[in-house]
């Protein structure tokens, strides 16, 4: 009877054991996998942050510029073991939040797919948003409207960031976001777009031209820039007055990284080289971080 009941007692410890050990094994196999993602995030964000430095030393060189111009064309970029992908544009290349004109504003709203019955009031309100006075422009939105919605708004003031475009009333957060992938915020005196520096995307929804048209002109554009010419310039356009070649030095800077474990880590960067800190060549605008 004793045997027995000892022998009971030692399969029971013995039990009791291996779930100890099993629990402890999991936990640890846990603790490592989380140990190696956080790991593996922060050499992805080093990773992102050398690759905006090294866009941007190409930028800070008139011959360097040559070579990678700022037209939001993908290059690559292999470092720390990490193939990184990059993509910088002069602001002068998207159409500006703050200084593009009413017609252009309309143009690149319909192209991104706002309804036509919708275009004009969305207009309104972009000028509301960023004029400095409460007067309401026909079909926009002023401070009554945006009280009505139980809504802050509007800044009367310039766009400080592209985030803004989700708070202006009567914007949807899907064309907000279309917008804000074409367009910029920042304070480049510049109401017009430089075609030499604009994205696939940009041409697409500022032109008018058809897939083919843009083709042919970033083929030239390629091929110039290889050659070392000036720019080609934009053939039937209807709207030339909303396209010019001026440039800015402020810098949209986007890079992707893989990490090992398959996930990537990317940021999106606007730098600019006017009034940078004392010792320092360019100063930071914004930096988001995105998963």
């Amino acid at each position: 009877m004793q045997k027995g009941m000892v022998l009971v007692i030692v399969l029971w410890i013995v039990t009791l054991l291996a779930v100890m050990a099993g629990s402890f094994a999991y936990s640890m196999r846990v603790e490592t996998r989380l140990a190696t993602t956080l790991v593996e995030r922060a050499r992805a964000r080093a990773l992102t942050e050398a690759a905006v430095a090294y866009a941007m030393a190409w930028q800070l060189d008139f011959e360097a510029q040559k070579q990678w111009p700022a037209n939001g064309a993908l290059h690559e970029w292999a470092f720390g073991g990490r193939r990184m992908h990059i993509r910088v544009e002069d602001a002068a290349g998207r159409i500006n939040l703050n200084y593009a004109s009413p017609q252009l504003l309309k143009e690149v709203l319909l192209r991104i797919g706002v309804a036509q019955a919708d275009v004009d009031q969305q207009v309104a309100a972009i000028e509301d948003w960023r004029d400095p006075n409460d007067d309401e422009t026909p079909g926009g939105a002023e401070s009554a409207k945006y009280h009505a919605a139980g809504r802050p708004g509007p800044k009367n003031g310039m766009f400080g960031s592209l985030d803004e475009l989700q708070q202006v009333l009567g914007i949807d957060p899907q064309t907000a976001q279309s917008l804000a992938n074409v367009a910029t915020a920042a304070d480049t005196r510049i109401a017009s777009i430089n075609p030499a520096l604009a994205s696939l995307a940009v041409l697409r929804v500022a032109t008018g031209l058809d897939e083919q048209a843009i083709a042919d002109y970033m083929s030239a554009r390629a091929q110039t820039t290889r050659e070392g010419l000036p720019p080609p310039p934009l053939s039937a356009i209807e709207n030339l007055s909303f396209f010019s070649g001026s440039r800015s030095g402020i810098y949209h800077i986007a890079v992707t990284v893989e990490a090992e474990t398959g996930k990537t880590g990317s940021v999106e960067a606007v730098a600019s080289t006017q009034n940078p800190p004392q010792g320092q060549m360019m100063r930071w605008l914004s930096w988001r971080l995105t998963p």
